[in-house]
């Protein structure tokens, strides 16, 4: 029988319930969130509603964050820079050549991650097939590992031609950029993505490149925290496309949590729906920042295997949540690719 701890983070309130199986009891929670130090929220709520022997003895501790989001929508992340295959520098802000809005005489292309004087080229290239055409110029990727660390670089990402198909350039780009002294992350497209099309595949690497430090740092400071406080157990945290995954996975790819918050809400909204014999509903969470609403069918909620976000499109199953934004919040509108 385990107790299981839940927190979930909001731009106005941090929200906790923890459940005892031995008695099936249910407590729930409510604290002010810390924006400056979102854990500090966390930790808060805990020490307030959990009583210390429920927080030593819980064997699970599931966190839904909006951290990763809002340091997307925000621009509040990593310094990062982009190696990428000779030819596909500008490959972020020549997209598919289409406009979002194709009507909108006003609209403006969102701005790329990563400012085109710290997009660097190296010379290689991978056939579709796998076949090396031509072979990874090293000297290439150390003169780009030492205009990056120049740069004072958080993190890179690495999207190379049909790495996909072929990883071995990347892994060596990432092994030069170890022996030339880069310290910061390393974001490779294949492990982030795995897919073709070089467009998307780069921009989704780009956003975990983006979100890494910050995400990581949390979690870090997170999970200190509550073995501080005696916690014992497993930290997990809610994916984008429903599920967990634990906090180390999360820092290997923390691009899978960025819809973790809003993601509960549907899933707990399937739960009911299951429990109720209701078929399809629309599920609506209100909160300081935004509105999330999203749809149930046969008890299960909708996923998506690739969307946008802030007209930046990403390579990740996840939960299809719609969010708008109200008041002098942060606007998340998340749409499907089709």
């Amino acid at each position: 029988m385990a107790t299981r701890i839940g927190v979930d983070i909001g731009g106005t309130f941090t929200d906790l319930v923890y459940f005892d199986e031995r008695t099936g009891k249910t407590v729930e929670g409510k604290v002010p969130t810390v924006p400056s130090a979102p854990e500090e929220g966390v930790v808060n709520a805990i020490t307030q509603h959990v009583p210390q022997e429920i927080i030593e003895e819980a064997l699970f501790f599931l966190h839904g964050t909006t951290v990763g989001l809002n340091a997307l929508l925000e621009r509040r992340g990593s310094r990062i820079g982009l190696i990428t295959t000779t030819g596909f520098r500008d490959v972020l802000e020549i997209r598919r050549g289409d406009r979002v809005e194709m009507y909108n005489l006003f609209w403006k292309q969102t701005e790329p991650l990563v400012p085109r004087r710290l997009r660097l080229e190296v010379d290689g290239r991978m056939l579709g097939n796998g076949r090396e055409y031509r072979p990874l110029d090293a000297d290439t990727v150390k003169a780009a590992a030492q205009k990056m660390i120049a740069e004072s670089v958080d993190a890179i990402a690495v999207s190379l031609i049909n790495a996909y198909a072929n990883p071995a350039h990347e892994l060596e780009v990432e092994r030069l950029l170890r022996e030339e002294g880069f310290e910061g992350g390393i974001s490779l497209s294949h492990r982030i993505s795995g897919e073709y099309r070089e467009y998307e595949r780069t921009s989704t690497t780009c956003i975990d490149a983006f979100v890494r430090g910050r995400m990581s740092n949390y979690l870090r400071r997170l999970d200190g925290r509550l073995r501080e406080r005696g916690f014992k157990g497993t930290s997990l945290i809610t994916r984008s496309g429903s599920g967990s995954m634990t906090f180390a996975e999360a820092e290997d790819r923390p691009f899978e949590t960025i819809m973790s918050g809003p993601v509960g809400g549907a899933q707990g909204a399937s739960e009911l729906a299951k429990m109720l014999g209701i078929k399809a509903l629309v599920t609506a969470d209100v909160g300081g920042t935004s509105f999330d609403t999203a749809l149930v069918i046969d008890d299960k909620p909708q996923i998506l295997f690739e969307g946008m976000i802030d007209n930046m499109p990403i390579q990740s199953p996840w939960v299809d949540v719609r969010s708008i934004g109200s008041g002098g919040g942060s606007i998340a509108h998340i749409d499907p690719v089709v």
